[in-house]
């Protein structure tokens, strides 16, 4: 007699170049050739990135749908007011209708299923009856900056991915603490590592890196601080400072001609493959005021390359282990930045201990690792 699959479907509003989108298809990957386990997908709107469309095209076993198929309708409203009015009226019972449909024929023979972001799906899944999961990927600092703690209700479990959020979150909604679950998102180690061996060699002499989209929650403008500094006090060295990675290049390309170092600073945009970049670099900088548990730390670990991290909540701290695997500054610090390269490029600083130390705790992430704890949330 076959054994019974557990239907699992896994929502997330669309299917973007970032993190949290990349760490959902590795998780996928883990999930699919179970065979206990039947994957369905639900977007808010058709995916239209090509990489992730093609991956759906190449897995027709995972089940895909979407929400709201009419843009107009669903995510996209006109300029003018008096079309927004009668576009806000049609949506609403265009939206009301959709949802009456996601429950009863999207999650009409589900047992569980998992809000992949950020409540990002709790309006339409606060009337389902099966067993749902909430899938957290920010810092601590966000889900405090709003009410968030008032959708747990709507939730039998709740996933984060640090110990130190599990810990807080505790501390202030004890109420909520049988609901907690704390899981490290998947992340293919082998697989970083081929593709940074496979890699063109970068030819810059020494240089750091900061692999990261170019906005504000990254803070770019500390790094350039930073650079500045390290710079200026080491009697103006031939180290350099590269940027990989899209996002607003021009803006910040402006902020830093506007330094002594700006020579010496280089932004090359999106890479297919960015492990060569990091692999070649004196360390790997990462300065967010805020992050959930970012992959790409844990990456720059894989290559062989020391991390440089902002202290921010929550992941930092956890994936460079109080600072043994990592050098960590307080967010927003260009001065204690700077001083951190200045040790790196002087050679103060243990590198070679420390990425031991970090390469030693890698299989903590491991895909093949994880993908047993994600199945035992799932069918708990």
């Amino acid at each position: 007699m076959p054994k019974k699959k557990t239907r699992v479907a896994f929502c997330l509003r669309d299917m973007q170049i970032g993190g949290v989108e990349s760490v959902a298809i590795r998780t996928f990957e883990q999930l699919i050739n179970r065979d206990d386990l039947d994957i369905s997908f639900v977007s808010y709107v058709k995916i239209t990135e090509p990489v992730y469309a093609q991956w759906f095209a190449n897995h027709p076993q995972v089940k895909q749908y979407v929400l709201y198929p009419c843009p107009w309708l669903g995510t996209k409203l006109k300029r003018f007011f008096l079309l927004r009015i009668g576009q806000h009226l049609m949506r609403d019972l265009y939206r009301w209708g959709r949802r009456v449909f996601f429950r009863h024929k999207i999650l009409s023979d589900v047992d569980v299923v998992v809000d992949y972001y950020d409540f990002g799906f709790v309006s339409e899944l606060k009337r389902v009856k099966v067993k749902k999961i909430a899938w957290w990927h920010s810092s601590i600092t966000k889900f405090l900056s709003k009410n968030y703690v008032k959708n747990l209700r709507h939730y039998d479990l709740f996933v984060t991915l640090t110990d130190g959020f599990v810990d807080e979150f505790k501390e202030c909604w004890p109420e909520y603490a049988h609901k907690v679950a704390r899981l490290y998102n998947p992340v293919d180690v082998d697989g970083i590592r081929n593709r940074a061996n496979v890699a063109e060699p970068v030819d810059m002499g020494d240089y750091f890196v900061s692999v990261a989209r170019l906005s504000a929650d990254k803070d770019i403008e500390t790094v350039l601080r930073a650079f500045d500094k390290f710079w200026t006090i080491n009697n103006q060295p031939d180290v350099k400072m590269v940027f990989v990675g899209g996002g607003d290049i021009e803006k910040y390309r402006t902020i830093a001609n506007g330094y002594g170092a700006a020579k010496n600073i280089e932004f090359v945009g999106a890479q297919p493959n960015p492990f060569g970049f990091m692999r070649g670099a004196m360390a790997h900088i990462l300065s967010s005021h805020s992050e959930g548990l970012p992959t790409v730390l844990i990456e720059a670990m894989a290559t062989g390359t020391l991390n440089i991290s902002s202290n921010c909540k929550n992941g930092p701290r956890e994936i460079l282990l109080d600072g043994d695997a990592g050098l960590l500054f307080q967010p927003g610090n260009a001065e204690q930045l700077a001083q951190h390269m200045t040790d790196v490029w002087r050679g103060v600083v243990p590198v070679k201990k420390m990425i031991d130390v970090a390469t030693k705790s890698l299989p903590r992430f491991e895909s093949v690792l994880i993908a047993p704890e994600v199945v035992e949330r799932l069918k708990q």
